[in-house]
């Protein structure tokens, strides 16, 4: 009562319907007959009545909402253990508790109705895919959060939202998308209206403890670093890669101004052959990023060009991709990453790849693929490389099975990468002038990364303890902690520009025409077999060695002679002795060949290993097991030697 005015409060009961529109038309029906109840009573006259004055709180948030509640009211809760708080969440049980603590304090200043992080992003999608009242998305996010840390280092987590407005038949419910959604969740239908409440409750939940997480983690803002910025780009879209462009592309490459190209239609293949960083980081933005093929047809002659157009992401694209992987993997190894995600190889690889494709030197253009337009457009963040389309090539994309790989293309491996290698061998003073590597590794910043190589090898031993044990922890951390010194002796060595991403997936064979396999009447294949290594975002300076020690980790066969490894060794100080024109010391030259496995262990395994968590790569399993064995006869040949 409130002065002359009765407020009536009605209490309904509606079944699996949220009940807003019968809860309206039968209160207006009971309401008139109380008026016709009341006319006998001349002492007492209404003058007026009305439907609703707000005391139903619908569509409102107020406490009224959060004590009595409408529709459907329902708790959802979960224990966290310790483990699962840093494996998934990646925070530990008292940095989420702490934070919890905080928005306590924030809730209470603000003037909180109830407590929670961010539930109205779930009521809100999933009451417009399945049919909800949107309007009540207001009163049905009220929620109260609670968090307890218990005496084992658990997290115990209670969410309780008390005005759900939610049904599961009547309504929007009805509509065909809605129906659907409701059905692939078994939601649809009479009965069903609790259930959905608790689809709803538990998925509120988890989004709550998914972003506290990622507060106390300070994830937070970096996972909006890209996708808030404000200032907007014209970015590159697949329309601009028209007959003009590619015209352009053909004039530039044969140095001619006589040169159209009339027709440009796409070419759909199974595989693209995209590297794994452009691969993973199209992923994770909205713009023209990968490898886009096409043919080309060019005006007065009969043959088709076929070409392949490598989009690249930009390099804090990359990082931030990176650093998203490592946050998923462990709270520690963000950290460690984040720290030194500048200097780890990925500055300037958008750049780097366009300004190697660039060289003009035989001994580099002959051993990579043909390359007809590299461009640059800071404005538009568009850093294109126009190539041949890599067709009719042996040993395409083999990285998964390398059982292909016969002695021939091992040596013609080794000889085209020592000819690469001979164009700066020795002058790596001259090519850190070229601006294309701005964090080559040394023994000084190698050290300084110390906290991520051990975050990255954590990380291995735990994710995958089938590939790497406890023992293989330690000898891991012996290498790790004694970098300084075998470092050292690297930075002491002759280096040059290297591939530092040579392996099966960054390379393929040109059998020359005229030279068929079955025609070959000795092994011997020189001329008629020739290397194409692509994929050079990564190169850096470093020693040649690095490049072979890769290639074989990837290529052999864990069974593999060490012999076999000894001749390939000494192959390439022979072929790089000879093209650079320079003597190069066979004992230095292994002693560098067991540094760059050294090294590998350090900043490329463990790398792969993060990867891994994300995307199946299937030669992983053989690849563990080659270079553990490359290692054991690393330390064989020691013992044999008598070197500590």
């Amino acid at each position: 009562l409130m002065g002359r005015t009765v407020h009536v409060q009605f209490v309904y009961e509606t079944g699996d319907a949220a009940g807003q529109n019968m809860t309206t038309t039968c209160t207006w029906q009971a309401c008139q007959w109380i008026i016709a109840q009341m006319k006998p009573f001349a002492g007492i006259e209404f003058e007026n009545f009305m439907i609703e004055a707000n005391l139903s709180n619908d569509k409102k948030v107020t406490y009224n909402s959060f004590l009595k509640g409408r529709g459907v009211r329902v708790l959802a809760e979960c224990l966290l253990t310790d483990e699962v708080c840093q494996k998934v969440l990646k925070v530990t049980p008292k940095q989420l508790f702490t934070a919890y603590n905080q928005f306590i304090g924030g809730s209470i200043a603000s003037g909180m109705v109830g407590m929670n992080i961010n539930i109205a992003n779930v009521i809100g999608a999933i009451f417009t895919a399945t049919g909800q009242d949107i309007a009540c998305v207001h009163e049905s996010s009220i929620g109260q959060l609670y968090l307890e840390l218990t005496d084992d280092n658990e997290v115990y987590a209670t969410l309780r939202l008390p005005s759900l407005v939610v049904g599961s038949v009547g309504g929007g419910t009805s509509l065909a998308q809605q129906k659907e959604c409701l059905e692939m969740i078994g939601c649809a239908g009479p009965g069903c209206s609790h259930k959905l409440a608790e689809v709803i409750a538990g998925f509120c939940l988890a989004l709550d403890l998914s972003t506290l997480s990622a507060i106390a983690s300070d994830q937070f803002a970096r996972a909006h670093e890209k996708l808030g910025r404000n200032r907007p780009v014209e970015w590159l879209k697949l329309g601009d890669l028209n007959a003009d462009f590619f015209t352009r592309s053909m004039k530039s490459y044969y140095g001619r101004d006589n040169i159209l190209v009339e027709q440009v239609d796409t070419i759909q293949l199974e595989s693209k052959g995209s590297s794994i960083i452009t691969e993973l980081t199209a992923h994770k933005i909205n713009k023209l990023v990968g490898h886009y093929p096409f043919e080309l047809k060019l005006a007065g002659q009969s043959e088709i060009k076929r070409v392949m157009v490598k989009v690249k992401p930009l390099d804090d694209e990359v990082i931030l991709m990176l650093n998203s992987m490592a946050s998923m993997c462990d709270a520690r190894l963000a950290h460690a990453y984040n720290e030194f995600k500048n200097s780890i190889g990925f500055k300037g690889c958008h750049k780097r790849e366009l300004a190697v494709m660039s060289q003009t030197d035989p001994r580099f253009v002959n051993n990579s693929p043909t390359t007809y337009l590299t461009w640059q457009d800071d404005s538009r963040e568009a850093y294109v490389i126009v190539q041949e389309l890599m067709e009719n090539m042996e040993l395409m994309d083999s990285a998964d099975d390398t059982s292909g790989w016969t002695q021939e293309h091992l040596q013609v491996a080794i000889r085209g990468i020592a000819e690469v290698h001979s164009i700066w061998y020795g002058r790596e003073a001259e090519l850190e002038q070229k601006g294309w590597i701005v964090d080559a590794p040394n023994a000084a910043n190698m050290v300084e990364k110390t906290r991520l190589w051990e975050m990255l090898g954590a990380h291995s031993v735990e994710e995958f303890p089938e590939w790497f044990s406890e023992s293989d922890l330690v000898r891991y951390r012996d290498r790790l902690y004694s970098l300084e010194d075998w470092y050292s002796e690297i930075d002491a060595m002759p280096k040059t520009l290297i591939h530092n991403d040579f392996n099966p997936r960054n390379i393929a064979f040109r059998r020359l025409p005229g030279m068929e396999k079955s025609e070959r009447k000795t092994q011997d294949s020189k001329g008629a077999l020739t290397l194409c290594a692509y994929d050079w975002e990564l190169a850096t300076i470093h020693l040649p060695q690095h490049d072979l020690a890769e290639l074989l980790v990837f290529t052999l066969q864990p069974d593999f002679d060490p012999l076999d490894v000894e001749q390939y060794i000494e192959q390439h100080r022979i072929e790089l002795e000879v093209l650079a024109d320079t003597r190069i010391d066979a004992q230095q030259w292994r002693r560098g060949f067991t540094l760059s496995l050294w090294d590998l262990v350090i900043n490329r395994v463990p790398m792969y290993a993060m990867a891994h968590t994300f995307r199946h790569y299937g030669f992983m399993d053989r690849v563990q097991a080659t270079f553990r064995n490359l290692l054991d006869n690393e330390i064989t040949r020691m013992l044999q030697s008598g070197d500590k």
